[in-house]
């Protein structure tokens, strides 16, 4: 969704235009970047890494609220 005031490709431009390209004003003039999509991962270790952030996520949701506040409580300590 674009989110863009001022004519596009104009000096006047600031905000966004869908999520990758940004028209800002900054010191050094008038700037239009674009966001790199990021890439899912690629590698064994990352796919790994990745399965045990998705184990404790679903560990977590398992859990009852009296355990959630057991295990913040004594996180806070």
């Amino acid at each position: 969704m674009a989110k863009l005031e001022g004519p596009l490709f104009s000096m006047g431009a600031s905000g966004s235009i869908g999520p990758r390209l940004t028209y800002s004003k900054r010191k050094s003039g008038h700037q239009v970047r674009v966001q790199k999509a990021q890439t899912d991962a690629l590698s064994a270790e990352q796919v790994v890494e990745r399965g045990y952030y998705e184990d404790a996520i679903a560990a977590w949701a398992t859990l009852t609220d009296n355990e959630k506040s057991q295990w913040t409580d004594f996180n806070k300590s």
